[in-house]
């Protein structure tokens, strides 16, 4: 059954208005896809698959890693992805730290290798296969509520667009709805986010008669960075990544402004020259987040509603399709065995997330063209306190005075301000904000005390000593 037939799938559903799967997993992206995959390699698993779309809408330009090859081998769509899939070697055009454009491989890599990947395409590789090996696939339909169940399990009500309720009684959740973390918001979980990073996108076409090849290409530039991708059929993928305040202080959303930003560019606005641009930029999250609670006894998260990272990891779909799977294992662990897969699961995302903030950081480091640029400022920042220090002085707040702090928003820095009493230890602090404002992690927390210092709101000593400390140089971002 191929996946854009839709309307079929969701009719045969529609006379049963109560569903009783295994396992239901929310999201039919690559995690969710994945997931379902890998459950049903076992053959006596009922899963069923809740997907917004219909897998119809276009997706913005990507690459993939040539590492995913054993992942897509473990699912068995490897000889199909190689098919339907463009293979020749991935390169990208790179202007980042300098004037200079270099041809990299793939991920600011002279030796790495990936291909373009036709994303639409790939999801529907991956839809198709879950449908083909068993499972349920249910299309335009949306998530209401979550409610667990005194016996055990989960009743889950869904929307169809057709604005048609149904209910699924399960015993298990995998959640695999992305950033919008369904399992998260009806549990009322925190997630921790350490950028506001968005995209705003658009799809071009080149003319018919066009027989340039199009590469790949990064620029950065004062207020973010742009990514330009080709895609099937002379389309290209353009975005450019900033964060919202920054998008709405220069109206970025607005084409005229987009068009005109685009075209400013050194290299990428000689390309896009030869572009139209049938509709209006789109703007969507690209944050990079963590949920510490990872699942529970029965549901797990896996791809971006675990952990979802900046784009210029390029990591986000092998990350997503791994995690799917280890998800499947966990509920597997879970529905027949001790259920201690969980633990090890949440440990992994864990030192994952971490390591991807350092090489992040690491990434941003290198360009260092606009060190006073509010974008770059917030991802090349150096954490020069410690959280050991105590508090010397404090001055009066005056919130008018800072309305567009670097690191957290002006309410959120007067709040820290207001935490901050005479003698009090900088842990003490941190530990009284994050339990206020629990979406923000300690490293930027200390960023806001270290502006607050800089802005003159603040004093701080050194735990063994009266002298006022503001900056160690040997305490790096990451440490």
């Amino acid at each position: 059954m191929d996946v854009q037939s839709t309307t079929h799938i969701d009719s045969d559903l529609k006379s049963v208005k109560t569903q009783f799967p295994d396992v239901l997993i929310l999201g039919g992206g690559p995690s969710g896809s994945a997931a379902g995959i890998a459950l049903l390699k076992r053959g006596d698993i009922d899963v069923m698959m809740i997907e917004r779309d219909d897998y119809a809408e276009l997706k913005y330009g990507e690459s993939l890693s040539s590492g995913v090859r054993s992942t897509l081998e473990y699912l068995d769509v490897w000889q199909a992805f190689s098919q339907g899939q463009n293979l020749t070697p991935f390169s990208s055009q790179v202007t980042w730290g300098n004037e200079q454009q270099r041809r990299l491989g793939y991920m600011f890599t002279p030796h790495g290798t990936g291909w373009n990947l036709d994303r639409l395409s790939f999801e529907r590789l991956l839809a198709n296969t879950f449908v083909k090996r068993g499972g349920r696939l249910v299309c335009n339909t949306q998530v209401i509520t979550c409610e667990r169940q005194a016996s055990g399990g989960w009743c889950v009500t869904v929307k169809s667009h057709q604005q048609e309720m149904q209910t699924i009684f399960c015993k298990y959740i995998i959640d695999a709805s992305g950033r919008r973390g369904v399992m998260r918001t009806n549990l009322n979980l925190a997630l921790t986010v350490h950028d506001r990073l968005i995209g705003v996108a658009c799809i071009g076409t080149l003319p018919e008669t066009n027989s340039r090849v199009i590469e790949s290409q990064v620029e950065a530039c004062e207020y973010g960075w742009w990514h330009l991708s080709p895609m099937p059929d002379n389309r290209v993928s353009v975005t450019l990544m900033t964060d919202p305040d920054i998008a709405h202080k220069i109206q970025v959303c607005k084409p005229e402004v987009w068009n005109a930003l685009l075209s400013a560019m050194p290299f990428m606005g000689k390309l896009a020259e030869e572009l139209v641009f049938p509709d209006k930029p789109r703007s969507f999250p690209c944050f990079s987040s963590y949920l510490q609670e990872a699942g529970g006894k029965d549901w797990v998260a896996v791809g971006d509603a675990v952990a979802s990272y900046d784009p210029i990891s390029s990591s986000g779909i092998p990350r997503a399709l791994a995690s799917g799977i280890h998800g499947a294992f966990i509920a597997v662990d879970q529905l027949f065995s001790s259920g201690d897969l969980l633990t090890t699961y949440a440990n992994a995302i864990q030192q994952d997330f971490k390591q991807f903030l350092q090489t992040q950081w690491q990434y941003y480091q290198r360009e260092t063209r606009w060190p006073l640029a509010t974008f770059w400022a917030r991802r090349r920042a150096v954490i020069a306190i410690s959280k050991e220090a105590t508090v010397f002085a404090t001055h009066y707040f005056e919130q008018k005075l800072a309305p567009n702090p670097t690191h957290m928003k002006a309410n959120e820095l007067q709040d820290l301000w207001l935490l901050c009493e005479l003698g009090k230890p900088l842990k003490d602090v941190i530990a009284g904000f994050v339990q206020r404002h629990l979406h923000l992690p300690e490293q930027k927390v200390l960023l806001g005390l270290q502006e607050l210092i800089e802005l003159g709101y603040l004093e701080i000593a050194n735990e063994d000593e009266e002298d006022r400390v503001f900056f160690n140089t040997e305490r790096l971002y990451f440490d």
